[in-house]
């Protein structure tokens, strides 16, 4: 670290130079000093730069300084609000101005009348000298000396003792070849608070001064590379550059050895907008997006200024602006430490799933509905190089087809009815480097699989009523809880969309195929409550023999409903109603004339007969009333299933307002 070194006549001034300087080079110079009245060193003194109080004492100096260093003399001045004492004396009032020597008060003196103390007579004294010329004078002002000034003076007026102004600490800085943004931001700091000359060509430099370290540290507070140039010389290089290029130190100097071959490179190039250069920065190459615009600032120069980003730096924030539009509910937070099992079966399938989180690939779920296919989704996705990117999930069988397009692609202004202003981002575009989760696929229309289909293959979409295709950056993962190989055959979903999204397929197994997971999973449950109810060996029996058609979401609807509502010693009685009435073997599968059903088919099938009973109903008011009963299906998707149940003669399609109605001696 760079040193410096104060020599003074009074070890005063050395302790109030010293600590003025420490404040100002902290972290970037040493600062230490002696006084000439403490007596000579042993050796010389070893520095990078000597700042001596005043000229005058050069000689006694001498014998301290060190043969190669370069010598700085101190300019003082003193802190405004101090000096602002005197502007309230009357004009013409006499005061005794008190210094240690007769030279250094009569030098003050000029000094305060620089800083506009113009209306007072200011008398200069020093201690042994007569006080002749001072009968009558009641005020003494004095910089810090309080004890020097003579008795019987009322009024003592102290304005602190000198300061190193500011044109000192810009010059030691340059000696000592020190352009850190900290430094810049304490002279700010410190010129604020100090007295400037009113008249002269050096009070002019020093607003001059301060208006270029401002504008210095502006620049070195920008998160980009900056350069400043003038013709093929380059004015300003602030900080980041070096960061940028790797060649960042912490001595505070920049292009100690010159300047670098890339920033030449850069000075001579031509005008650029945002262009991409790569940059072999030793430990590998770096891409860059540089900017370079020209300026004439008077008439025979042209200036430059070029603005570096880091590429990748870029692409971070892009996905971070992404992520904070996206909220809170577009991130996952699962991950596969989250999946409770002990069966065999399920460790199997877990190790494939994590295989598969490592490929950027379309990722196809299969499981019936509960069986925790969002969790896996999550997971893959946490797992994934994506992981740092949104995760945007999407019920596709909860939102009519419309609905879904705009969902998915987004629209633009005035696209259709009720679009809002500026348009909208589609989730494809929002998922940008990310994961988008597609629940219930096998409920889209073909003309969605048609559009889908694009856009996995091309890696672009379109928003509706635009005419510009947009590049996405997506993994998808997909899920569904049908067969959709049988419906590839009954011609109700794509061969060509099947074959593109099921390459890498994960089976989710239903809880009835891997009871030995029900225990752990039941423990799980109840630890996340903090519960402290004890399961009963018949209650376990139960919970282990019964069918969970709804999986792990109906077991944890169940256990949830023990925790709360059942006594200390949980049995089969404190079950909810509708498990006591199946009993533990109601829920097995193998049922009638659903048996070629799957999943949530199934399920709706039910609820639509259960719902019609002995009254008709239209589609519509058929698909509002199995919604409230919290079961998601598109129109598309029940009209396809009041197609099976006709085709099995279970229901009829009455003419005109007749509706939906039930074959009679028809059995659910």
């Amino acid at each position: 670290m760079k040193r410096i070194f104060v020599i003074t006549m009074e070890s005063r001034a050395v302790r109030e130079y010293s600590e003025n300087l420490r404040w100002f080079f902290s972290g970037l110079a040493e600062v230490d000093g002696i006084s000439i009245k403490e007596g000579p060193p042993a050796a010389k003194v070893k520095a990078d730069v000597v700042l001596i109080s005043n000229q005058t004492i050069l000689p006694e100096a001498k014998p301290y300084l060190p043969d190669d260093a370069p010598v700085e003399y101190v300019d003082i001045s003193f802190a405004r609000r101090d000096v602002q004492q005197l502007e309230s004396l009357p004009p013409g009032s006499r005061a005794l101005l008190v210094d240690y020597k007769e030279y250094m008060a009569i030098s003050l003196a000029a000094l305060l009348n620089e800083f506009g103390i113009r209306h007072v007579d200011l008398i200069p004294y020093a201690p042994g000298m007569s006080l002749d010329r001072a009968r009558g004078v009641e005020i003494a002002v004095t910089p810090g000396l309080p004890e020097f000034v003579p008795p019987g003076i009322r009024t003592v007026i102290d304005i602190g003792y000198r300061k190193i102004d500011i044109g000192t600490i810009n010059s030691l800085a340059a000696k000592l070849e020190i352009g850190d943004v900290r430094l810049n931001e304490r002279m700010i700091k410190y010129t604020d608070g100090l007295c400037h000359r009113s008249q002269g060509l050096a009070g002019v430099l020093k607003n001059l001064k301060a208006g270029k370290m401002r504008l210095e540290a502006v620049l070195e507070g920008i998160e980009d590379g900056v350069l400043v140039a003038d013709s093929s010389t380059l004015l300003h290089c602030n900080r980041y550059v070096c960061r940028i290029l790797g060649r960042d130190d912490e001595s505070g100097t920049l292009c100690a050895g010159g300047m670098l071959p890339f920033c030449a490179s850069l000075l001579s190039a031509e005008r650029a907008e945002n262009r991409v250069m790569s940059l072999d920065t030793g430990s590998g190459r770096k891409d860059l997006v540089v900017t370079k615009k020209t300026f004439r600032v008077h008439e025979n120069s042209d200036s430059s200024i070029i603005i570096l980003k880091d590429a990748e730096h870029i692409q971070r924030m892009e996905i971070g602006i992404r992520k904070s539009l996206l909220g809170k509910g577009y991130s996952a937070k699962y991950t596969f430490e989250d999946i409770v099992f002990r069966s065999a079966r399920m460790e199997v399938v877990v190790e494939r799933a994590r295989k598969i989180a490592q490929l950027d690939t379309t990722t196809l779920i299969v499981g019936e509905t509960g069986t925790g296919k969002e969790l896996f989704a999550q997971a893959l996705h946490n797992r994934s190089k994506r992981r740092q990117g949104p995760f945007v999930a999407i019920n596709c069988a909860a939102i009519s087809d419309g609905l879904l397009e705009s969902e998915l692609f987004g629209y633009e202004e005035g696209a259709f009815t009720g679009a809002r202003r500026g348009g909208k981002k589609g989730l494809f575009e929002l998922a940008h480097g990310g994961t988008i989760f597609l629940d219930e696929l096998g409920s889209i229309s073909q003309a969605m699989q048609v559009k889908l289909l694009r856009v996995l293959q091309e890696k672009e979409v379109m928003r509706i009523g635009g005419v510009h295709l947009v590049p996405v950056d997506v993994r998808v993962i997909a899920a569904t809880n049908e067969d959709l190989e049988r419906l590839v055959e009954q011609g109700v979903f794509r061969r060509d969309l099947y074959y593109r999204i099921n390459n890498f397929t994960i089976r989710l197994p239903p809880l009835r195929d891997r009871k030995e997971d029900i225990p752990v999973l039941v423990r799980s449950i109840m630890d996340e409550h903090g519960a402290e109810n004890r399961l009963g060996g018949e209650l376990q029996e139960f919970l282990t023999s019964y069918g969970w058609g709804g999986n792990v979401r109906e077991l944890r609807n169940c256990v949830e409903y023990l925790v709360f509502m059942g006594e200390r010693e949980l049995t089969p009685e404190d079950l909810p109603v509708y498990m006591q009435a199946r009993g533990p073997v109601s829920h097995a599968r193998g049922d009638d004339a659903f048996a070629d059903l799957f999943g949530a088919e199934r399920e709706i099938a039910e609820r639509v007969l259960a719902i019609l009973g002995s009254r008709g109903l239209g589609r519509r008011e058929l698909h509002r009333m199995i919604g409230e009963k919290g079961c998601s299906v598109s129109e598309y998707r029940l009209r396809w299933i009041l197609q099976y149940l006709r085709d099995k003669g279970l229901v009829r399609f009455g003419k005109g307002r007749e509706g939906v109605r039930l074959v009679e001696g028809g059995v659910a």
